[in-house]
């Protein structure tokens, strides 16, 4: 009688410890939700450490300046992203990084000169919320135009967007993480241009 109530009472643990187990992997991906999120809400600032503009050497021919780029005139730019996101400094680096092939050089915040092409950007569109995926804000954009002024050539315009819901795990990704991808997407998209400039153009998801 005693081996038998052993017995049961072993059984009776397994089972037990069996229903322990299958409410802990329920849970498991709960946690794993609470984790991300808890790791996204302490996160203080998504600035990145500042970029330093530079001049490149590229594999082409002539030169590019670039003017600084700057937000358009009356254009509402939430601190955050004024202050935190480098837009202005991003987005002129891409532009440089996917241009390399078609330059000697590529200056950045640089002046107009009369013997080499100029190129003016302004970055004309931006959301005005917070970045907010529960509340079905996720999605994060970017417009542009901008103006290539090249010597004993009219000058050329286009005007760009991109948009960005920010991928895999896009809803625990930041504003400036977003706004980062659509400015690296519109410096492939200006230096793409660049190759063929027509004027009036429409980049991106125009």
């Amino acid at each position: 009688m005693g081996f038998n109530r052993d017995c049961c009472q072993v059984e009776v643990e397994k089972i037990n410890l069996l229903e322990n187990m299958m409410k802990f992997l329920k849970l498991l991906p709960l946690f794993f939700m609470l984790f991300i999120v808890a790791c996204a809400g302490h996160k203080t600032s998504e600035a990145p450490e500042p970029q330093e503009l530079v001049s490149s050497a590229g594999t082409g021919t002539g030169t590019l300046n670039i003017a600084p780029v700057v937000f358009a005139k009356g254009l509402e730019v939430r601190a955050a992203v004024r202050d935190e996101c480098q837009l202005l400094t991003k987005l002129p680096t891409f532009i440089q990084s996917y241009a390399n092939d078609q330059y000697a050089a590529i200056n950045l915040q640089a002046i107009r000169s009369s013997k080499d092409d100029f190129l003016v950007v302004e970055i004309v569109d931006l959301p005005k919320y917070t970045k907010n995926a529960w509340a079905g804000r996720g999605g994060q954009w970017v417009g542009v135009k901008g103006t290539l002024m090249r010597p004993g050539k009219k000058n050329v315009s286009f005007t760009a967007s991109r948009a960005s819901m920010g991928g895999f795990m896009g809803a625990y990704k930041g504003t400036c993480a977003l706004l980062g991808r659509c400015t690296k997407t519109l410096g492939k998209d200006i230096a793409q241009w660049l190759k063929n400039p027509v004027n009036n153009a429409a980049l991106g998801d125009m």
